[in-house]
């Protein structure tokens, strides 16, 4: 019978292996995506012209897709189908382009036909636009207005003004200057008759835009105005993490909920009161703010397709729209609608902020966010070496008692007095049967945070690092023969064969031997059927290997380890710059 202490250890490192295998089987299993069609892009882009004011004929909008998707909203008494792509485009649509966006307002309801993204591409290597309205057919477009049983979907609006000056043609084909805005106004009557103005008002430089309404009346008692954003994530094969759809909103008491897709169901539910909601996936967003306090947030899920509404008032009401990526220095910077909290980092969020700060400081200097991943890494395993130092001196110390350990079990029978023997022997020679432990169980906080750090950091997206990897948000794979073979995988794999070597094991039960061992190859095995990120394989990669280095350094117990893990890490850098040139 093993002593208390010598349970405790091992039972201390299941639960780290048990930890690991829960986050990453939950990342790819529970939150893994389902595959739509890819978002479509308008055929035309908005030439430059030399003021917002100019206004020309507009050209014809790409058609949307149609498909069964059923209708997710409050009854309407406008028509039982939502209008066609012929009709969209027929109704007329304004183009407006900044430096950030490419967005074609149609008018038939003043909505939302495509918010394209100027700086991100659906797929790398391609010239398509991200489009945030993605592949909505059969369905209502963004920023429709609801007043209680009828929308303004059907509603023909007429484009009155620019920027306060009327508009001489139907439609607009506009270009906002560096640090301007434009502001669209729209009129057009709800199918009761009730005047309706929408106003639209974008500014360069910004994912943040306002639409404002106004009625010609009231509603009814009791109704309100509201704002309404449906959405479907298109799904690019090529980048597993983008798939991550859920639903984000903060609450009246000004805590933030994340939603995984799976927890909405059953149309339009009331959250009551929220400073805003957002749909989003791992790296892009649609985030509603509502202009009213109190009862101003519904939220719902029809198949693939999320809604989102945020109230205003009988008359109208002033909105606020965010439509970008999820970019936290960005989000950030917009200051008092703390949209930055829509970036779920986790449990070790207060960790997991700053590690994402100083990675992108690295890329500031190396500009490579492979190598700004690999100097991360060194960073973190140096600041954490006295823990490392101390788990290792504790686990060989354990590792030397073992024979004696082994003769008091053969030679004592009572399990108390065993126990008390095995701790006299542990003080005898100065051991701690916690000390590989604590140190572990420290460090784990610390692997989380930068777990969440690297995942949900958009500036991995499509960003490079050597040879053939081109995506570090995406699985590595080498071609060979046809074959995708996931290279750094196998080489993290075999780093953690070599580090169960140099890892003193405190235990003399051959069973549990047998088990670490047989970890690296069903790491590996994970990594593999549930391919993760590469920018999170070469982190794990970089940590076992500078992990053996520091443990050799240890076991041989000559020179300074922290000269070896400042020479070793001098080397993976260096091995990491030179693949960066090839």
């Amino acid at each position: 019978m093993n002593d208390n202490s010598q349970e405790f250890n091992q039972r201390t490192m299941r639960a780290v292996i048990v930890c690991l295998l829960v986050v990453f089987a939950y990342t790819n299993i529970f939150l893994a995506p389902k595959k739509s069609p890819q978002a479509p892009q308008p055929s035309q882009q908005a030439p430059q012209v030399a003021n917002v004011e100019k206004v020309v004929a507009p050209a014809p909008a790409a058609p949307r897709p149609s498909g069964p998707v059923a209708i997710v909203g409050a009854p309407q008494k406008t028509s039982d189908a939502h209008p066609t792509p012929a009709e969209v485009t027929s109704s007329g649509v304004t183009f407006v382009e900044s430096d950030l966006t490419k967005i074609a307002i149609s008018h038939l309801g003043a909505r939302l036909q495509s918010y394209a993204l100027s700086n991100y591409k659906v797929l790398q290597g391609e010239e398509a636009l991200l489009d945030l309205v993605g592949d909505i057919h059969d369905a209502p477009l963004p920023l429709g207005v609801y007043v209680g049983s009828e929308s303004d979907e059907r509603v023909v609006y007429k484009l009155v003004s620019v920027n306060g000056v009327g508009a001489t043609t139907p439609t607009a084909n506009l270009r906002i200057v560096t640090g301007g805005r434009v502001e669209l106004e729209f009129k057009g009557a709800l199918p009761s008759g009730l005047p309706i103005t929408k106003k639209i008002i974008l500014s360069d430089g910004s994912y943040l835009f306002s639409v404002e309404v106004a009625l010609g009346g009231a509603a009814q008692a009791g109704e309100s105005v509201w704002l309404e954003w449906p959405h479907r994530f298109a799904q690019p094969t090529s980048s597993r993490s983008t798939g991550l759809s859920h639903v984000t909103y903060i609450d009246g008491f000004n805590k933030v909920h994340h939603l995984p897709e799976g927890e909405l169901s059953g149309g339009l539910r009331d959250f009551g009161t929220s400073r805003w909601v957002a749909l989003g996936d791992l790296y892009f967003m649609s985030t509603l703010i509502p202009s009213v306090s109190g009862r101003n947030t519904m939220i719902g899920r029809d198949g693939e397709l999320y809604t989102g509404r945020v109230a205003g008032t009988q008359s109208g009401g002033s909105f606020t729209v965010y439509a970008g990526p999820k970019d936290y220095k960005t989000l950030e910077f917009i200051g008092d609608y703390q949209l930055q909290r829509s970036i779920d980092l986790g449990w070790f969020s207060f960790l997991a902020l700053p590690l994402l700060w100083l990675l992108h400081y690295l890329y500031v200097i190396l500009n490579n966010y492979g190598l700004a991943i690999i100097v991360l890494t060194l960073i973190v395993k140096t600041v954490l070496l006295p823990l490392s130092q101390a788990s290792f001196k504790s686990m060989k110390a354990m590792q030397e008692i073992q024979p004696e350990m082994k003769a008091l079990r053969e030679r004592v029978k009572d399990p108390n007095q065993l126990n008390q023997e095995i701790f006299a022997l542990y003080k005898r020679r100065g051991v701690n049967p916690m000390g590989g432990c604590l140190p572990m169980f420290i460090q784990i906080p610390v692997f989380f945070g930068l777990y969440q750090a690297l995942l949900n950091s958009i500036e991995l997206r499509h960003s490079p690092f050597a040879l053939w990897i081109t995506d570090l948000s995406s699985p590595e794979r080498l071609e060979l023969f046809g074959i995708g073979v996931p290279v750094m995988v196998l080489l993290m794999a075999a780093s953690m064969i070599i580090q169960q070597w140099t890892t003193p094991n405190p235990s003399a039960d051959p069973a549990q031997q047998k088990v670490m061992m047989i970890m690296p190859f069903v790491f590996a095995g994970m990594f593999i059927i549930f391919p993760m990120p590469s920018g999170l394989v070469l982190y794990w990669l970089v940590n076992n290997v500078i992990s053996i280095t520091q443990q050799m350094y240890l076991r041989a117990n000559k020179g300074s380890v922290y000269f070896g893990t400042v020479v070793a890490s001098a080397a993976i850098f260096a091995v990491g710059f030179i693949l960066t040139l090839i």
